[in-house]
This record gives C-alpha cells, sequence and structure tokens, in this order.
C-alpha cells in the first residue's frame, strides 16, 4: 500500500511539472514569435519607408529652416499693431495653428507679398503712367497695403475651412459622446474616446477634442476648458454643446439626452445648410448658362439657317 502510494505521488508530481514545463515553454514561445513578427514588420517597414523617411526628414528640415528666418525677419520688423496682433493670434489658433510662433511667421509672410506687390507694380504698372507721380505712389501704397492684407485674407479662408470641417462632423461626434455616456463614462473619458474615434475621419474636430481632453487632465476648471473649446473654433453649434455640457454638470442634470436632443438639432440644421445650397445654386447656374452655354445652343441650332440664308441673299 505504501508503495502504490508513493508511486502515486510520483506520478502526480512529474505530470505538474510536465504541465508547468509545457506552459512555460508555450508561453515563452508564442512570446518569441509575437517578437520576432513584430521585429521582421519593424524591419520591413522601415526598408519601404527608408527613401521616403529619408525625403521627409529633408523636407522637414527645409520647413524648419524656412520657419526659422521667417520668424526673424517677422520678430524684426514690428508690422502689427497690439489689436492686430490679438486678432491674427485668434485667427491663428481657429485655424489650426497653435504655436506661439506662428504670429511672426504671418507678419513676414505680410512683409514679403508687400515687397513683392511693390515691386510688381513699379516694374509693369508704372512705365504705363508716364510722369505722373501722383498716380505712381497712390498705386504704390494700394499694393503694400494690399500686399500686407493677403496673408490675413488667405487666414481667413483656413478658418472658414476648419470651421465647415468641424462643423459637418459635429452631429457623428455627439452621436459618439451620447454612445460613450450611455456606456458609463465620464465627461474627460468619452471626449478622449471620441477623439480616437474620430482622428481619421475627421481631424479637426480630433484635435480639438483630444486638446480639450488634455486639458481636463491638467486643470480642475472644467467649464473654463469647455469654454476654451468654444473660443478656439468660433462655432455656434460648438457652443451650444459647451453650454449644455456646463449647465448639466452645474445642475447635475442628465447629460445623455440633453446631447441627444442637441445632436439631432445639429443634423436638422446640417439638413437645412444643404437644402440652402441646393435652393442656390439654380440662382448661382443662370448667369454661367447665359455666358456659356445659351451661345453655343444658337450657334448650334440656328447656325444651319443663318448660313442657307446668306447663301439664298448671296445668289440673289
Amino acid at each position: 500500500m505504501e508503495a502504490h502510494i508513493s508511486v502515486l505521488d510520483i506520478v502526480i508530481v512529474f505530470l505538474v511539472l510536465a504541465g508547468v514545463g509545457l506552459y512555460l515553454y508555450a508561453r515563452g514561445s508564442r512570446r518569441a514569435m509575437l517578437t520576432a513578427k513584430l521585429k521582421n514588420e519593424v524591419q520591413r517597414t522601415g526598408r519601404q519607408d527608408a527613401p521616403e523617411n529619408g525625403k521627409w526628414l529633408k523636407d522637414r528640415q527645409w520647413r524648419g529652416g524656412l520657419a526659422r528666418i521667417l520668424r526673424r525677419v517677422g520678430a524684426a520688423v514690428p508690422l502689427y499693431s497690439s489689436a492686430q496682433r490679438t486678432e491674427v493670434a485668434q485667427k491663428l489658433v481657429a485655424a489650426g495653428f497653435r504655436n506661439p510662433q506662428s504670429l511672426m511667421v504671418v507678419a513676414a509672410l505680410s512683409l514679403l507679398s508687400a515687397i513683392a506687390l511693390v515691386t510688381l507694380t513699379v516694374s509693369f504698372g508704372w512705365p504705363h503712367m508716364a510722369d505722373k507721380l501722383a498716380y505712381k505712389m497712390v498705386s504704390a501704397l494700394i499694393a503694400l497695403y494690399v500686399g500686407t492684407l493677403v496673408p490675413r485674407l488667405i487666414l481667413d479662408r483656413l478658418v472658414v475651412r476648419r470651421q465647415k470641417a468641424i462643423a459637418r462632423s459635429l452631429p457623428d461626434a455627439l452621436d459618439l459622446l451620447v454612445i460613450c455616456t450611455n456606456s458609463g463614462l465620464g465627461l474627460n473619458s468619452a471626449i478622449q474616446r471620441v477623439a480616437e474615434e474620430l482622428v481619421h475621419v475627421a481631424p479637426e474636430l480630433a484635435d480639438e477634442l483630444s486638446l480639450t481632453s488634455s486639458e481636463l487632465q491638467l486643470s480642475s476648471d472644467v467649464p473654463a476648458v469647455l469654454e476654451g473649446l468654444a473660443e478656439r473654433t468660433r462655432l455656434p453649434a460648438m457652443r451650444s454643446l459647451v453650454g449644455t455640457l456646463v449647465q448639466s454638470r452645474q445642475y447635475g442634470t442628465a447629460i445623455t439626452q440633453a446631447l441627444r436632443v442637441l445632436a439631432r438639432t445639429e443634423r436638422t440644421a446640417r439638413m437645412m445648410r444643404l437644402e440652402e445650397a441646393a435652393a442656390k445654386l439654380s440662382v448661382k447656374i443662370t448667369m454661367p448658362m447665359m455666358l456659356f452655354i445659351l451661345p453655343t445652343v444658337l450657334i448650334v441650332a440656328a447656325g444651319p439657317a443663318i448660313l442657307g440664308l446668306l447663301e439664298v441673299f448671296s445668289s440673289t
């Protein structure tokens, strides 16, 4: 009996050791396999992207050097007043350029565009003005003013384009926020999750939401952070979202229903904007039709008849 028990104990110990050994071997083999696969993937990606990475690095160095030169030029030339600097800085933030040195780059571009436009006016405009000095000076001043205004106009277009992109993707972001809050996530976690989901679909809105989430992690003043989001985007819809979130947090009401109503409202507003654009299309297309399509139709339709009448009159 004792010999039987000792053999059973040995068998059990052997099976346990064998199981532990097989488990460790399988785990080590799987880890080694994943490590080798990851290493091969990194090497393959590095081989494929080596020329592109080198070209990207050169382009980045070139852009960085150009940006440094422009910043030095903009810092050396006080082209804008304090009010204009504040306005341009706010527009840069709204356009997605948050680097404090971007203002200097815009000032340098304004100076360069003014110099270029004045040079073109002097080279091609002054020879046609004979000896009229007053006209020459006025044209040079107008060229100088327009040249300094061109970068700001381009910046305004960039702001409008970014605002349209954010407004277009905001209803989808609100639906994702509703889903995240229904699943039990907090405000900061929901915003971060939505930013991660929209990074490829709507990078502009994802960038703003990611920045807001980072600020919420660092600051305890949630209303100030949300107001900063509204100030950066400058959109009425975003202000409505911020107001809804602030009021829900202040009064302790359910945020899910408010977000659902706001998402429905934004979708309705977007549909109304599309219908308005479609209604304006018939009016906008009238002038191109009169200038380009109608003359062609008249030539095709009345051309043979006119040619026939000319032959008849010439024969008589």
